[in-house]
């Protein structure tokens, strides 16, 4: 039996198409494993955060048009700031820093939003707001939650007179400042205090008719002063002279022809014909302004 010999030529052509497969299947499974390991790497944990939706500077109180979200490399997203389910913790509340739009927001970025100071307000009372001068801040050291009583000085009948208008006004606010800040400096132009609208009106009148002193009162003193002073202060020292006594007319009667007879004058109440100069009492003693507070505390106690 004669052997089929296979031609060299042939050999050599299935030896160099198989090393091609195998170079082929090689160089593909190498660029399956790079396009894989390359995936992986992009394949990047990604996370939701909450931005800015625009420019937004510092004092905004966060709204819904306020804010976005935006994803973003979870490796990149700061530990402060706040995911998707947050969202709804930044309404109302105020930024503290100036943030440019995309930048997320953070929680040191916030503050919770002051309560509006008419909330602070009995129901039923007003809150006026005076210019007050070193003197009528006693030098910067009255504080909101202080007691003032409020004078006024005005003309009446060609005579000084000062008197009460308000005691016992409860201090709101010394500026700005609504609390006690033990190191705050005492500048400040105005004060806000507490009062009735009955109250009100008496201290808008008082201030474009008279000057007004504020004067400092202890806080449990619960007593209301009905002194006043009328006239100079000459007369309040007592060294002014006595006021000349009032001459008195009489009265001509006539009896037919016969001549007139005088009768003496009569003389008219002392109020009257003078009016002393100095301290007297009001008729009636005032309410304190901030009575209602104790009442207030009274009816709370069990």
């Amino acid at each position: 039996m004669k052997r089929l010999r296979i031609p060299r030529s042939l050999t050599l052509a299935a030896l160099a198409l198989a090393a091609g497969l195998l170079a082929a299947w090689t160089l593909d499974a190498h660029v399956r494993e790079r396009v894989a390991t390359i995936e992986a790497r992009a394949r990047v944990p990604m996370a939701e955060r909450v931005v800015a939706a625009h420019d937004l500077p510092a004092g905004t109180r966060l709204r819904a048009e306020h804010l976005a979200l935006r994803r973003m490399p979870l490796e990149w997203a700061s530990s402060d700031s706040l995911p998707a389910a947050g969202y709804g913790d930044l309404l109302d509340m105020t930024l503290a820093a100036p943030l440019k739009a995309g930048d997320p927001i953070l929680r040191a970025h916030t503050q919770a939003a002051s309560p509006a100071f008419s909330s602070q307000l009995a129901l039923g009372r007003r809150a006026i707001t005076l210019p007050v001068d070193q003197i009528n801040s006693l030098s910067g050291l009255l504080q909101p939650g202080d007691l003032i009583d409020l004078y006024v000085s005005f003309e009446h009948q060609r005579r000084r007179m000062t008197a009460p208008l308000l005691q016992g006004v409860l201090v709101l606010a010394t500026g700005r400042a609504t609390r006690f800040e033990g190191d705050a400096e005492g500048a400040y132009s105005t004060v806000t205090l507490d009062a009735a609208p009955e109250d009100v009106v008496k201290l808008v009148a008082a201030r474009q008719g008279g000057a007004i002193t504020a004067i400092l009162r202890h806080p449990d003193d619960p007593q209301a002063d009905r002194r006043a002073v009328r006239g100079d202060l000459a007369a309040l020292l007592g060294v002014a002279p006595a006021p000349p006594a009032p001459r008195r007319k009489g009265a001509t009667i006539v009896y037919g022809t016969s001549a007139g007879a005088r009768v003496p004058g009569l003389a008219g109440p002392a109020s009257v014909l003078s009016r002393p100069a100095g301290l007297f009492d009001l008729p009636e003693a005032q309410a304190l302004a901030s009575a209602w507070m104790h009442a207030a505390a009274d009816e709370a106690e069990p």
